[in-house]
């Protein structure tokens, strides 16, 4: 069956400006040439329009408001967990109303479209969210659904993402790694310290005797590209004292990475393991295939709809958290041993 993420991928969009312009939005702008190629894929692949105008009267709306910057046409993270989200709204009757971002809601006039004047029943929110905008939307008074968001008044669904870093780094290091750089970025707090992949990190160390070492740490913010530009400098000026391993706290990071070690030589896992995290599809095609931690990001989506339907509908006497698992994928990129 055809998806948003399928139409996403063919125009070279994101999948919430899909949804937005299938569902016929008018409170954000897309430029008619973009909209036509959306439209014209949808039918060419036979991804299912429902008429608004038959249905208006019956559609239910929800929102959902993303922590994370969405400045790529495809985020092999929050894309997924989108797609998860349409597909679930869809079996149900509803659709997605909105996909913001913090960054976008911060404009009066954007928030009080996105609450007033989509009339929606519901929200999801995923990673986090301004403590001014979370005022709003409780002053609203929808049923209001978390995807690891720190807050035990709404139903959350989650998962370890410590203990899911942990068992990255431990995979390292039982193959006897002593020196493993890890790459990531902060969350909203701007702080390191209180990234959960990152606790991982340093808990896997201590667990194997390991000191931990600032000069080790490389915040590349979670872009691609700058993990790629880090990464060839570390080499460069580190060239005598370098690792033996990588933690990466995202797939998309990870390859990064591993462009920049190929560049300069080095060989993977050879000289340097890789590991990344999310499990992203590219990460199953790359050379050699990435080693990374499977979250199942599109049934995330699904109950994270599920848990909203339920808040609307018959509402739980408590918030629940619902803890997804994670899976281990150690694939031939850390696929090193220590010569005896």
């Amino acid at each position: 069956m055809a998806t948003l993420k399928d139409i996403a991928d063919i125009v070279g969009v994101s999948v919430s400006t899909v949804s937005r312009v299938l569902s016929n939005e008018t409170n954000r702008s897309v430029n008619s040439e973009t909209k036509k190629k959306i439209w014209d894929t949808a039918h060419e692949i036979g991804y299912q329009i429902k008429s608004s105008a038959a249905g208006a009267s019956r559609t239910k709306l929800v929102g959902c408001i993303v922590s994370t910057l969405q400045n790529r046409r495809y985020h092999p993270y929050f894309s997924v967990i989108l797609d998860g989200i349409d597909q679930e709204l869809a079996k149900n009757g509803y659709k997605l109303a909105f996909s913001y971002t913090q960054d976008e809601l911060i404009k009066p006039e954007v928030l009080k479209s996105a609450l007033h004047d989509s009339k929606i029943e519901g929200i999801i929110l995923i990673e986090g969210i301004d403590e001014t905008i979370n005022r709003q939307i409780r002053k609203y008074g929808c049923a209001v659904v978390g995807i690891d968001v720190p807050d035990s008044s709404i139903p959350t669904i989650s998962y370890d993402r410590v203990h899911a870093a942990r068992t990255a780094v431990s995979h390292l290091t039982q193959q006897g790694h002593r020196e493993i750089l890890f790459i990531g970025g902060t969350g909203l707090s701007g702080k390191m310290e209180r990234e959960k992949r990152f606790r991982g990190y340093k808990q896997a160390l201590e667990e194997a005797g390991i000191p931990y070492n600032p000069g080790r740490i490389l915040d590349a913010e979670w872009e691609p590209d700058q993990a790629y530009r880090m990464m060839l400098s570390f080499l460069e000026e580190h060239h005598a004292d370098l690792p033996t391993a990588v933690f990466a706290a995202s797939d998309i990071m990870a390859m990064a990475a591993m462009r920049a070690i190929s560049e300069k030589g080095y060989r993977i896992p050879q000289d340097f393991a890789v590991i990344g995290f999310d499990d992203n599809e590219p990460s199953r095609y790359t050379v050699p295939p990435l080693s990374t931690i499977h979250i199942p990001t599109f049934e995330i989506g699904a109950i994270a709809v599920k848990a909203l339907l339920q808040s609307i509908r018959d509402p739980y006497p408590l918030p629940v958290n619902i803890s997804v698992p994670f899976e281990p994928k150690f694939r031939p990129s850390s696929d090193w041993k220590v010569n005896s």
